[in-house]
């Protein structure tokens, strides 16, 4: 599979699952027992996915260097920092929103591997294409005026025939 199709199947399901969890998300109460169980099968499920594909794993070699085993440490922390994180976000606003303000992630990944790995991989038009892409996000977000509230997020996520109370 071509590495470009492979990065637009990943932001599809990206975006299906952030959706989905909007969706779940209703609710503030189930919030953490629906996030748990979620992250739990996804762990056993991509676990699963690599053991099908790749079932002679070698798993002695992730203990022969501490700096690849600090390198997974923070690997899982970034990681359930980011899901965590945008978890949050989807249940305070909206999937929309909240994926339009993550999609600045590049601007992070540019920094970081110019900081730690010494290395840019864009030119100057990949400079620009990424400025746009941030100006089309803050237009968006800009559009959307003062309503930030989760409240008013939420009202527009009411089951069918439900109307929002007014305080």
């Amino acid at each position: 599979m071509p590495w470009w199709l492979a990065a637009l199947l990943s932001a599809a399901c990206y975006s299906l699952q952030y959706l989905l969890l909007e969706v779940l998300f209703t609710e503030k109460e189930k919030f953490a027992p629906y996030y748990t169980f979620l992250t739990l099968a996804n762990a056993v499920a991509l676990a699963a996915i690599m053991f099908g594909l790749y079932p002679d794993q070698d798993w002695s070699q992730l203990r022969q260097s501490w700096s690849v085993a600090g390198l997974m440490l923070l690997y899982v922390l970034a990681g359930s920092g980011a899901y965590l994180f945008n978890a949050l976000a989807i249940l305070d606003k909206n999937a929309t929103h909240a994926s339009l303000l993550e999609i600045t992630y590049p601007l992070f990944l540019i920094a970081f591997t110019a900081v730690f790995l010494h290395k840019v991989h864009l030119n100057f038009l990949g400079f620009v294409g990424t400025l746009l892409i941030l100006g089309g996000t803050a237009l968006v977000l800009y559009s959307q005026g003062n309503e930030t509230a989760p409240e008013a997020a939420r009202s527009q996520r009411l089951p069918d025939g439900q109307q929002p109370q007014q305080p």
